[in-house]
């Protein structure tokens, strides 16, 4: 380990040298920039200004198309690349038509040069913008709207706003890889600088964000049989359903708010809450008398879907158990 005497210049500033091998190594001058980050635990770390080909992705696509060009551009952009320059041979219109797609799907990028053979994407979004908090905050809203408005399709046979409902899952997903991303440069530089999460916190909020998609998911699958015609809504579900809407948002309202606020006692009391919940609805696939194919499945599907609900709401508040430990061992650390 190398030690450093402090000094001091002037009346108020502190100066410490940095060691030569480290300068070397990472192209330090006379006049050049470093980030210096503070952890929780008073720690400083430095890091050299990351230059723009540093942030640069080079993709040659050759003649991909679909899904495989979509996870290509999504894992360049949870990469933390603020450019994605894409190229190949000959990029045909639907290559193009592709990446126009992807972009739109995105929260930040922008395309800002085409030619015949490249596409440069660019991140126009600050990550002050947006942080990780805000953006969670943003999911748990989307979420519980399309909860209701799913369970709303589904009750009042409007199939407008099952398709409605469809939509949304779009805004939940863009939300989701903007953390992703987000996790993924507090990592990778601490460039987030007015970020105020430590890297555990930043994780957990990552995977409590990947758990309100999942939710999400199962209110698209809700809104996606009440878009079909032909369906009947089994009569006894008619009179939980607004029960359920009402138990599960609020139920995913006090998730988030306990992990954010890191109380542990209100997650384990939650947990429980959500067991004894999940036990009345297990009998609700498979009480019904009705021999119609279309109520059975509705009974299937809508039971289902709020057992996964409760599991990934259970998730959260075990993501608030870790968490709370996670920063007393780091407290007592410090």
């Amino acid at each position: 380990m190398d030690t450093r005497k402090v000094q001091r210049t002037g009346k108020s500033t502190f100066i410490v040298s940095l060691p030569k091998n480290w300068a070397i190594k990472n192209g330090i001058s006379a006049g050049s920039i470093v980030y210096i980050h503070q952890g929780d635990n008073g720690a400083l770390t430095l890091s050299t200004d990351r230059s723009e080909r540093d942030l640069r992705a080079h993709l040659d696509i050759g003649d991909k198309l679909g899904e495989p060009l979509v996870r290509d551009i999504i894992g360049c952009y949870v990469g933390g690349y603020r450019v994605i320059e894409v190229t190949a041979k000959h990029m045909s219109s639907l290559q193009k038509k592709d990446l126009h797609q992807i972009v739109n799907k995105l929260i930040g990028p922008e395309i800002l040069e085409e030619t015949i053979n490249k596409v440069v994407i660019q991140d126009l979004l600050s990550s002050e913008e947006l942080q990780s908090e805000k953006a969670l905050r943003r999911i748990k809203t989307v979420v519980k709207s399309m909860i209701s408005d799913s369970f709303n399709s589904i009750l009042n046979n409007n199939q407008e706003l099952a398709m409605d409902v469809i939509a949304r899952d779009n805004d939940v997903d863009r939300l989701n890889l903007l953390i992703s991303r987000q996790f993924t440069e507090i990592l990778r530089s601490g460039s987030v600088r007015q970020e105020t999460l430590n890297p555990i916190t930043a994780f957990n909020y990552m995977q409590a964000s990947s758990n309100l998609e999942r939710i999400a998911d199962h209110a698209h699958r809700i809104a996606h049989i009440a878009s079909q015609n032909g369906f009947r809504l089994p009569e006894e579900l008619k009179d939980e359903l607004p029960r359920m809407d009402t138990l599960l948002c609020s139920l995913i309202e006090d998730s988030v708010n306990y992990l954010v606020q890191t109380n542990s006692g209100k997650a384990n009391e939650l947990i429980d809450r959500i067991r004894e919940i999940k036990s009345r609805i297990g009998g609700l696939s498979n009480s019904s008398q009705s021999k119609d194919e279309s109520e059975l499945l509705a009974r299937l599907i809508l039971a289902g879907s709020m057992e996964r609900m409760l599991d990934y709401i259970m998730n959260i508040s075990e993501l608030t158990i870790n968490l709370s430990h996670a920063m007393s061992s780091n407290e007592r650390a410090a």
